[in-house]
């Protein structure tokens, strides 16, 4: 399997060490989110309308990773890894 190449200072490992008191990891909900919103733009539908796929990838350290479909797949083997 090929290794995921994530920015060691990007915000989604920021927000996934910072434990703030709530029931639910920002870090975590945020890829939930993400993971969803990606799907539908996918699907030719833009999630919102300032959404763009570049703040994906900044929020998630993602500048190697092209492709919406590849994009995709690094976030569900996050997903699926962090659930381990």
């Amino acid at each position: 399997m090929k290794p995921i190449n994530i920015d060691e200072n990007c915000q989604f490992l920021k927000d996934l060490d910072n434990k703030n008191g709530y029931a639910v990891n920002k870090g975590l909900y945020n890829l939930m989110i993400m993971k969803g919103q990606v799907k539908l733009f996918c699907g030719g539908i833009k999630p919102t309308k300032n959404w763009t796929l570049k703040s994906v990838k900044e929020y998630f350290g993602l500048f190697d990773t092209n492709g919406k479909e590849n994009i995709l797949n690094v976030l569900n083997l996050l997903d699926k890894e962090l659930k381990k």
